[in-house]
């Protein structure tokens, strides 16, 4: 694996945060870059270390990561009380100073309320709460910078290292999210062909330089899509997009305003996209395949005008300045 890493230039900020918690808790969190959690072998099973040689499912040691927030919570799963069984996540990806290190891509933050194992696991209804307030979870926002210390660091789940609790409700296993500042997420300008060869298979590349992998838990812009099938349009479904001869799956969110767009339209008017790259494969080894778009806000959507359209707003924006000079 490669070696632990931290870039030093995030914010002056994090330096104010780096001990105190460590210190309070009795815990030492080692910085890490998300490339390196996220590194994988050949088969794209996590090079992550993971749980120490004891079995008791604690980690060799506790992680300290930085990065940006990438989409608001609620619009990617429900973690409301109501919901069949509440779920929360975020994307963070490394920081444009991370990236001038050799950082690059990022990573889920997940919480769910019915853990794995017996209903002894399970967060009652108020406890949910509690721990949602207790990282952050129903303040946090696109944009946010922060610093995430997770006491035993995640688990692999269909191709990527999730941060989350290993399921189990004792603060053994916790992981905390502190807001250090704020920062606009950039998103990676990228063609299908960056995700996918010649014969429509992901690019899949087990040093992370190239294809999927690279991009992986990050924002992704892409132009001049068109979507396949109009009726798949739902919220929280899957659709399919393409760009030439390349497809592409597209997760939808939870944004309401997402109802609002004319999917007819995009099947025929090309449009742009500022998604997350994610990978849900299948449960088992190998796991190379799986990614996905995953658009969680309508905001990020952009129809392209056509020609003879933008020949005429044009025109009448033209008109209206002839006009308004006309009258002063």
């Amino acid at each position: 694996m490669k070696s632990v890493f931290i870039h030093l230039s995030t914010v002056a900020a994090c330096f104010i945060f780096l001990a105190s918690p460590a210190i309070a808790n009795e815990i030492t969190y080692t910085p890490i870059r998300h490339s390196d959690y996220q590194a994988v072998y050949d088969d794209g099973t996590a090079a992550w270390p993971g749980e120490d040689a004891s079995g008791n499912g604690l980690p060799e040691y506790s992680i300290m990561l930085f990065g940006v927030v990438i989409n608001n919570p609620a619009d990617m799963l429900d973690y409301k009380v109501s919901a069949s069984s509440p779920k929360w996540q975020v994307f963070i990806q490394a920081t444009e100073e991370a990236v001038a290190f050799g950082d690059f891509g990022g990573t889920a933050l997940y919480m769910m309320r019915d853990n794995w194992g017996n209903g002894s696991e399970y967060y009652t209804d108020t406890k949910w709460g509690k721990e949602l307030e207790r990282i952050n979870g129903f303040t946090l926002q696109y944009g946010d910078l922060v610093r995430v210390d997770a006491r035993a660091p995640g688990m692999n789940y269909k191709g990527k290292y999730n941060v989350n609790e290993k399921h189990k409700k004792s603060p053994d296993y916790d992981f905390e999210i502190t807001v250090i500042g704020s920062s606009t997420p950039k998103a990676a300008s990228i063609t299908l062909a960056d995700l996918k060869d010649t014969d429509n298979d992901f690019i899949f590349d087990d040093t992370r330089a190239i294809g999927c992998e690279h991009y992986q838990a990050s924002l992704v812009h892409l132009d001049n899509l068109l979507l396949v099938n109009a009726g798949d349009w739902a919220l929280d479904g899957t659709v399919e997009v393409k760009q030439g001869d390349l497809t592409f799956d597209m997760q939808l969110g939870l944004d309401n305003d997402l109802k609002s767009i004319n999917a007819e339209l995009l099947e025929t008017t090309p449009f742009s996209v500022t998604a997350i790259l994610d990978q849900e494969d299948n449960y088992y080894a190998p796991f190379t395949g799986g990614y996905r778009l995953w658009l969680t806000s309508a905001s990020n959507l952009d129809v392209v005008p056509e020609p003879g359209s933008l020949a005429l707003l044009v025109a009448g924006g033209l008109a209206a300045l002839l006009l308004w000079r006309r009258r002063s």
